[in-house]
């Protein structure tokens, strides 16, 4: 008798512990796609527990590794970003370059008009020219300055 007594002691000490155990409760509680389950203002986690349910249980470091990866593509948004602009900024400036170009072109080739003292001038030269040489009162202007 005293040998039941102690076997149904011994058994019972072991099997109290295991139907009081976390595990035990695990498998009886509401396990969600991750692996864990809340308890009171915590979470408790299979060792097979995976990331993947914002806002649930979840394993420790999940939220840190969802926090980089946003980090992550923030920081490749803002450097594409930054980069178009700088495309931009550069094709504006290389736009800008070519019309300020064009311009001094322009304005170098572009003929003024003469005044009437320009024109009183201009043509006492001329005529200084023509009795130097008269052989060119027959020829065109752009004859005679291609001579020149």
């Amino acid at each position: 008798m005293k040998k039941l007594v102690s076997t149904l002691l011994l058994s019972a000490s072991l099997l109290v512990p295991m139907i009081l155990s976390p595990v035990a409760h695990a498998e009886k509680r509401a396990v969600n796609a991750c692996g864990c389950y809340g308890e009171a203002d915590s979470c408790v986690c299979e060792k097979k527990a995976k990331c993947g349910c914002p806002g649930e249980c979840e394993p420790k470091g999940c939220e840190a590794d969802r926090q980089k990866q946003m980090q992550k593509e923030i920081d490749a948004e803002t450097k594409r970003a930054k980069e178009e602009e700088k495309a931009r900024n550069k094709a504006k400036e290389e736009a800008k370059d070519d019309d300020e170009a064009s311009d001094k072109g322009a304005k170098k080739s572009a003929v003024k008009p003469m005044g009437a003292r320009d024109k009183k001038q201009f043509l006492k030269l001329l005529e200084a020219y023509l009795a130097e040489h008269p052989e060119a009162a027959n020829k065109m202007l752009s004859e005679v300055r291609s001579e020149l």
